[in-house]
């Protein structure tokens, strides 16, 4: 009974499921129609018994066909695929690496062998068959958009399934090179300014300044042809360039070697003329390419000249040169011009917000204080925003010196006592056109009052001389002034205080005071970055009553500071004119106490730039970097994520120790040891 109706035993097409369904359906009709023949007439049923017989026999015929026809097809589409799969494995580009649960190779498939000769490589590990492969491998990353490896001369796009031990290289060098060739051949632009040319022509001949244009354009001409580069003269001092990508890279390998070849000629002869480059790329509207060209030039000039800086949109600011002090080439006219500017913005104002930058120093209390007394000499309110919960010894000094007087009865704004105030009060004071006006720093990331910034982000003034970060501001400023050629913010104010009228407003002995501790400090007492200007300003300033005896009361310190500085100096690991620090671990230094000792470490013998690096207060590490001007100290902090000056920066890293700081560190120092 069992193999009666067992399911191999019927026919083979009751065995496919809806070819069964149709033979049932077309039986019982068949069975019905019969039964109802005979009922009309018995003779007529055997009739029709006959009929559906024979019918009954043709479609059972037919299904058949149908069945066998449907699975020889089924068969041999089967068959093809399966030898289609072993000739994919067999004789498609693409190679194949078949691993063992050791890690050794089981099989590859000939397309595979051709790149290994006659080599008979079963039963060898990766490692065997080639170290570099078998790293390549080993870091292939799921995560990654893409897993190119370069092996044998050629590229190869990598593919590995971990669970099968199944490696797929297929070479990509074809279209890796057309890809390199569509990259080489996209346009960058431009743009070169000859940063000191009205100082070095003062007082020559014609016929000198016609040599000196000679000799600079033949240079530059010479540099652009070695490199495939078109330059063409605009006027005396600018020229435009462009070029393709592949000339962009051998100029970035060269280091822009154009830049050092004119400024050291040009020395010998006593006219140390520099240039500075603006170079943008990656973009396919040419006009938009010209503009981001001559925003670079922008950077470059505000972070001091005698530098390139290459920019895209999609990448950051990489920067070349600037290896030198920047040259004084502000004029009077300049500070006149700017002076009358901020008057103007001032009066157009409801009231004006001063901001200096995180945890204050003199220099950016005393160009507040220049600039709120500026604002007095136009009758406007004005309010110097200050967090006196983080600011030093000096800053609290000074603070209490100026409200020993007692305040008078004036309106808000218009007395010195009552117009410092915090962040959350001056939110308080802001009107529909209240002006903002940052004092020593040109950073969002670094301003003492943020959210200030925020809300007024469109009506704000910068005056500033630190070099220009890539980082800057998120909307455009009213008035940009930053003079990296300054020694300090507090010089440039005093300039813009004298063009203005303070007959009814006279600057007081404290300002004069703080603004010259301001001076002293970024000088440090006038030993540093200090020109003509700067020594105009202090002759200023002490017409005004600056004390420098209350100065030197003002930076008084405590004897535990005393003694945390004296110790990081101890620390201090002295090779090749570096002189680094590297604070403990888990010991908190502040920042003060840390540019102090960086400051001291220049006095040793032999020490061009000292690092020190410590732990901050809220976790961060930071370094205070210093340099006697022989090396760039800015450019090594720019690397690590910060800035400044060339001879005086800084940077803060977070998630990180003093130890594995100190480590990259010494890697960017030996690399530019390299350069």
């Amino acid at each position: 009974m069992k193999k009666l109706f067992d399911f191999k035993t019927l026919p083979i097409f009751f065995q496919s499921t809806k070819l069964g369904t149709v033979a049932l359906l077309l039986l019982s009709v068949s069975v019905m129609s019969v039964f109802f023949a005979l009922l009309v007439n018995w003779i007529f049923g055997l009739i029709w018994i006959v009929v559906v017989l024979i019918g009954l026999v043709y479609s059972a015929q037919s299904l058949k066909e149908v069945n066998e026809n449907a699975q020889e097809y089924l068969t041999g589409l089967g068959y093809r695929i399966s030898r289609s799969e072993q000739e994919a494995l067999i004789r498609m580009p693409i190679g194949i690496i078949l691993l063992n649960a050791s890690e050794k190779i089981d099989w590859i498939n000939p397309y595979m062998q051709t790149y290994l000769d006659k080599r008979d490589v079963l039963g060898l590990t990766l490692t065997q068959l080639d170290p570099q492969l078998a790293t390549d491998i080993k870091n292939y990353s799921d995560a990654r958009e893409t897993n190119t490896i370069t092996w044998q001369g050629k590229q190869f796009s990598l593919y590995v399934q971990q669970n099968l031990r199944v490696i797929y290289m297929m070479d990509i060098s074809e279209y890796a090179a057309i890809a390199k060739e569509y990259e080489d051949h996209q346009l960058f632009s431009g743009l070169i300014s000859v940063d000191n040319y009205e100082e070095v022509t003062e007082g020559m001949t014609e016929s000198e300044t016609s040599t000196l244009r000679t000799y600079v354009t033949g240079a530059l001409s010479e540099w652009a042809a070695a490199h495939r580069i078109y330059l063409r003269r605009l006027s005396t001092v600018h020229y435009v360039m462009f070029g393709y990508q592949a000339s962009l890279r051998a100029a970035e390998d060269d280091k822009f070697s154009v830049l050092k070849a004119i400024r050291e000629a040009t020395a010998q002869q006593n006219l140390p003329v520099t240039l500075s480059m603006g170079i943008a790329y990656g973009e396919q509207d040419i006009i938009e390419l010209a503009k981001m060209a001559q925003t670079n030039l922008d950077l470059a000039l505000g972070r001091g000249g005698d530098q390139v800086v290459v920019k895209s949109k999609q990448a950051a600011a990489r920067f070349y040169g600037g290896a030198t002090n920047p040259m004084e080439k502000r004029t009077r006219v300049r500070a006149r011009m700017i002076s009358q500017t901020v008057a103007e913005l001032m009066e157009q104002a409801d009231n004006i917000m001063i901001v200096g930058h995180v945890t204050p120093d003199l220099d950016a209390i005393g160009a507040g204080l220049g600039i709120w007394r500026m604002a007095q000499t136009k009758n406007k309110p004005a309010f110097l925003i200050v967090d006196e919960k983080s600011v030093y010894s000096d800053i609290t000094l000074l603070l209490a010196e100026i409200r020993k007087n007692p305040p008078e009865i004036m309106a808000p704004g218009s007395n010195i006592n009552d117009s410092i105030v915090d962040e959350a009060r001056a939110m308080k004071l802001v009107r529909d056109n209240t002006l903002l006006i940052l004092v020593d720093h040109a950073q969002g990331s670094i301003t003492s009052a943020p959210n200030l910034l925020e809300r007024l982000g469109n009506r704000v003034v910068v005056i500033d001389h630190h070099r220009l970060a890539e980082q800057g501001l998120a909307e455009k400023p009213l008035l940009t002034y930053v003079e990296p050629y300054a020694s300090s913010t507090s010089e440039l104010v005093v300039e813009l205080l004298q063009y203005q009228d303070q007959s009814h407003a006279p600057i007081t002995k404290l300002e004069a005071t703080a603004m010259l501790g301001g001076i002293q400090i970024d000088t440090k007492n006038f030993t540093l970055r200090t020109g003509s200007r700067t020594f105009d300003a202090a002759s200023y300033l002490r017409a005004n009553g600056a004390d420098s005896n209350l100065i030197q009361f003002f930076m008084k310190e405590k004897f535990s500071d005393f003694k945390a500085r004296t110790h990081l100096i101890n620390l201090a690991v002295v090779a090749d004119g570096y002189a680094i620090v590297c604070g403990e671990v888990d010991s908190v230094y502040s920042g003060l106490i840390t540019a102090q000792a960086a400051d001291e470490l220049l006095q040793i013998s032999g020490v061009e730039a000292s690092f020190v690096i410590t732990k901050r207060a809220d976790g961060r590490v930071g370094i205070s970097a210093r340099s006697t001007g022989q090396r760039n100290v800015q450019r090594v902090m720019e690397a690590m994520g910060g800035g400044g000056h060339l001879s005086n920066a800084a940077t803060q890293l977070a998630d990180t120790t003093t130890d594995e700081v100190n480590d990259q560190l010494l890697k960017i120092l030996a690399e530019y040891v390299e350069e």
